[in-house]
């Protein structure tokens, strides 16, 4: 019957607000912890740390009590019991005593999920408060507790439950009527919709030190999303407005149409600059939000293969795109686990080479012009390339004359082929080359770029160059033919003009020489399936663009000029098209295609290998 009541009080319209404004205030918290719970492994007599810890169960547990919840305030209840005996200094937070805290953590978040989704508590706690209350005993009596588990019948029974659950409301309600007497003090901007949400004390206490009311508010994402495509409309109208004004003024040039057009035409261009970049702005958030759920990783990642690895964080404020946030997760993920298992030695074998016994993995991240470098660097044993290469000729995966020619770089570039692993045997943590095809897909989708160095026993270095954005761009406007087309700017090194006569044939592919390199030659009117106009080139223009370690040039008709494109998605008709990013609208309505420079040299190197 509890349940049914509580299930209908979270699907009550009347108690939305309350209840959403307490599961994105919980969230919020756990996102924190999941950070602070690890540096409390590494600092146990921390008392800052370990007072901000208890607060932020305390937060929980009190309003989920005030709410009717029942399973959540028990075990909050728990930890609160076990950080107030770490406060008072009964014990210090070993590994046994953080595993305790760590499990009952992970079952808060999968309650916070249950209740947000599902409107419900419906996941059984009863070994995780069994737990706990060995962990108590623990701290105690540690001489005297089993680390065996503790059997069912030491679990709570429903009286001791029953009477738990009446403090526990008791005590919110006392709260509430606290901060309904401290309505002057700053409040977390989640609860302020939440009128009867109770607001705890020791928050309070942490934030007394900022006299300015929070002006931060939160929006839905769907409605930035919304706003980002409007500015993206207002972008192409900008466009279609210059080249407009670009052909009036040469008509009329002189007159005062011609100057008022021209004043009107560079305040829109102006304030649609300011009003874009306003609206980037709002989308962004920092990186720190994916960052942090990296401790916890490599600690639980430590307990299970047996080594001492020490993570490294840093530009944790860098900031991205939201999209971008959610979606390079799971990449960094299996880099990070990649780097645990195969990457950082045994503390013997590291000793054995002179190194320090505990192996570092480092996360960074880096603003470098319009792009975002996220870094993942570990000083373990590096990557064999001569083992690579080896590995893909037995397996087949290239021939034995085209593996002779392949640069360092090159060969480990191999890892990303399906498939391919170097691994004797695939461990359950990762296997170097096992996923990592997926996970430059992944960055690719993003229109990124992933790099490779290491060296053998100093460790491996793995770059990831993604965008800020993947809705406005800085293009180039290229013509070939009749078609024009837009390459991205970021990837541009050079433009060169050349002869008809410098353009060479090797292996029946078309290159350049430059500087003491040979370039491979593209065509866009094979990507673009574009007709020849029969003219013969005297000159040529070539565009010289970089993907990563890889160069080529694109020939090109016509340089048209640089200018700002939305890209918009071609639509369910066409679906993907090979080498092409999506289309844009020009000034006159004209729609042009955006090449995918980095899907254009994977099928490049294709048919190199053919």
């Amino acid at each position: 019957m509890e349940d049914n009541n509580i299930y209908m009080m979270l699907a009550d319209p009347d108690m939305k607000e309350i209840v959403d404004s307490f599961i994105v205030e919980s969230k919020e918290i756990l996102e924190q912890l999941d950070v602070d719970l690890v540096q409390l492994e590494e600092d146990p007599k921390n008392q800052d740390l370990l007072n901000k810890i208890f607060r932020a169960f305390h937060t929980i547990k009190g309003t989920s009590g005030f709410l009717g919840l029942i399973k959540l305030p028990k075990v909050t209840h728990k930890c609160e019991d076990i950080l107030n005996k770490l406060k008072k200094g009964e014990a210090f937070a070993d590994s046994f005593i953080m595993d305790g805290i760590l499990e009952s953590f992970d079952i808060i978040k999968e309650l916070i999920y249950l209740i947000e989704n599902e409107k419900n508590e419906n996941y059984d706690v009863e070994q995780t408060l069994v737990n706990l209350q060995k962990v108590i005993d623990y701290i105690e009596n540690p001489d005297k507790v089993n680390t065996e588990p503790v059997k069912e019948e030491q679990a709570l029974t429903p009286e001791e439950a029953e009477a738990e659950l009446a403090a526990l409301v008791e005590e919110a309600k006392q709260e509430l009527n606290n901060s309904e007497n401290n309505k002057s003090v700053e409040q977390q901007p989640v609860v302020e919709t939440a009128k009867n949400v109770p607001q705890q004390p020791q928050r309070r206490i942490e934030k007394k030190e900022t006299s300015k009311h929070d002006d931060s508010i939160r929006v839905d994402v769907e409605r930035l999303d919304e706003l980002l495509n409007i500015v993206s409309e207002l972008v192409l109208g900008r466009n279609q407005l210059a080249q407009l004004h670009s052909r009036f003024s040469l008509e009329f040039e002189g007159t005062d149409y011609a100057r008022d057009l021209a004043d009107t035409t560079r305040q829109i261009d102006l304030m649609t600059n300011e009003l874009q970049l306003v609206v980037m702005k709002t989308r962004m958030v920092k990186i720190g939000k994916v960052f942090n759920r990296f401790p916890r990783l490599v600690r639980d990642l430590c307990r299970e293969t047996g080594k001492n690895i020490k993570l490294v964080v840093k530009g944790e404020e860098t900031e991205l795109d939201k999209t971008l946030v959610e979606e390079i997760y799971d990449p960094l993920v299996h880099l990070v686990r990649n780097s645990s298992d195969h990457g950082i030695e045994s503390e013997e074998d590291r000793v054995k080479l002179g190194k320090p016994a505990q192996g570092t993995i480092s996360l960074n991240a880096d603003h470098e012009s319009n792009n975002i470098i996220i870094t993942v660097e570990d000083d373990g044993k590096g990557i064999n390339p001569e083992k690579i290469k080896n590995k893909a000729v037995s397996k087949g995966l290239i021939s034995e004359e085209k593996a002779a020619e392949l640069t360092k770089q090159e060969m480990y570039n191999l890892i990303f082929i399906p498939g391919f692993s170097t691994a004797e045997t695939v461990s359950n943590v990762s296997g170097r080359g096992v996923g990592m095809d997926v996970v430059k897909t992944n960055v690719l989708k993003l229109r990124g770029m992933i790099n490779i160095e290491s060296e053998m026993n100093r460790g491996t270095k793995i770059q990831i160059v993604l965008p800020l954005t993947l809705a406005i761009i800085q293009g180039m406007i290229v013509k070939v033919n009749t078609e024009m087309a837009v390459i991205p700017l970021n990837s541009v090194i050079e433009v060169v003009r050349v002869d008809e006569g410098e353009i060479y044939t090797i292996n029946q592919k078309e290159v350049i020489h430059l500087r003491d390199m040979t370039i491979p030659l593209i065509s866009i009117e094979e990507i673009l399936h574009t007709q020849s106009n029969g003219n013969n080139r005297e000159k040529q223009y070539i565009v010289i663009v970089k993907i990563g370690e890889k160069t080529f040039g694109i020939k090109v008709d016509e340089l048209i000029g640089q200018e700002e494109v939305v890209i918009k998605s071609l639509g369910s008709y066409l679906g993907n098209v090979s080498g092409v990013a999506g289309s844009t609208i020009m000034g006159d309505g004209t729609v042009v295609m955006i090449l995918d420079l980095s899907e254009i040299i994977t099928n490049m190197e294709k048919n190199l290998d053919k």
